[in-house]
């Protein structure tokens, strides 16, 4: 996983109802839809989950440390999602074990390598690489429905083919979508048995495109298609100012949010 900057996450602790805003106006739906959606979770289910689960985030300080304001932006997002979340005042195991005094029965908690989601009294656990392939792949679908768009009916790209990449090939293919793909290092993706852009400029034949991709202002306004809906968690983000600012109604990139919304619906999910 990218290992985030403050920067990057800071805006979360006071911007979530923005946030959900913005992302219901684009795609119809808010962070708790998405969960509802992606699991298929009743309205009745869901709400008990909101009114019974406790939920701890708790701060790592293994590796390079802690990340000002990561376990509060975290909390921030599931409270925004109608849940009751706290961040531990004690790092680490002790972390953990004041969570559970304090009655949390779902813990969230990172490393350098890995964020990740378990629920103590079921098992389940969520893996924050899948989740976010998960959680793209089902704005995509969502952002063109709302563009009149079936995401079975047409083709899409994915762009990128690391740790998340690799989750979102799975998906697409469990869910028999249609995609082709492209990489930079044409080396990772030579084996692979679909069509393979070999060119930056090949971008710009796509309408839809899925980015797991996390090098800052690459992608420019001539590379890309005018009619282009696009989704992305990478961070930096690939788009240049300029076409971040021409496509922002037909975008959508978060650095945290959706990927952490579909963990937490994983965990609570049967």
């Amino acid at each position: 996983m990218t290992r985030l900057r403050t920067e990057w996450i800071e805006y979360m602790l006071d911007g979530m109802e923005e946030y959900n805003k913005q992302l219901k106006i684009k795609t119809g739906m808010d962070l708790a839809d998405f969960i509802k959606d992606t699991f298929n979770m009743q309205e009745a289910v869901f709400q008990q989950a909101r009114d019974t689960k406790k939920i701890a985030v708790v701060p790592i300080t293994q590796g390079e440390g802690i990340i000002s304001s990561f376990s509060e932006s975290v909390a921030a997002i599931i409270k925004s999602i109608g849940f009751n979340a706290l961040v531990t005042e004690h790092t680490d195991i002790d972390g953990i074990y004041e969570g559970t005094e304090k009655g949390c029965d779902i813990f969230f908690f990172a490393d350098d390598a890995r964020y990740l989601a378990l629920n103590i009294k079921s098992g389940n656990v969520c893996d924050n690489n899948y989740a976010t392939a998960l959680g793209f792949i089902k704005v995509l679908k969502a952002l063109m429905n709302k563009n009149g768009k079936n995401i079975r009916e047409e083709k899409i790209l994915q762009i990128g083919y690391g740790i998340v990449g690799r989750e979102s090939e799975k998906i697409l293919l469990q869910d028999k979508i249609n995609f082709d793909i492209f990489d930079k290092n044409l080396d990772v993706i030579k084996e692979l048995p679909y069509e393979k852009l070999t060119e930056k400029d090949q971008i710009r034949n796509y309408n839809y495109i899925v980015d797991f991709t996390n090098e800052g202002g690459w992608l420019k306004k001539e590379c890309l298609s005018p009619d282009l809906l696009y989704v992305s968690p990478g961070v930096p983000y690939s788009m240049d100012s300029e076409a971040e600012a021409y496509f922002e109604n037909r975008a959508v990139h978060d650095n945290l949010e959706i990927g952490t919304a579909i963990m937490l619906g994983r965990v609570i999910a049967d």
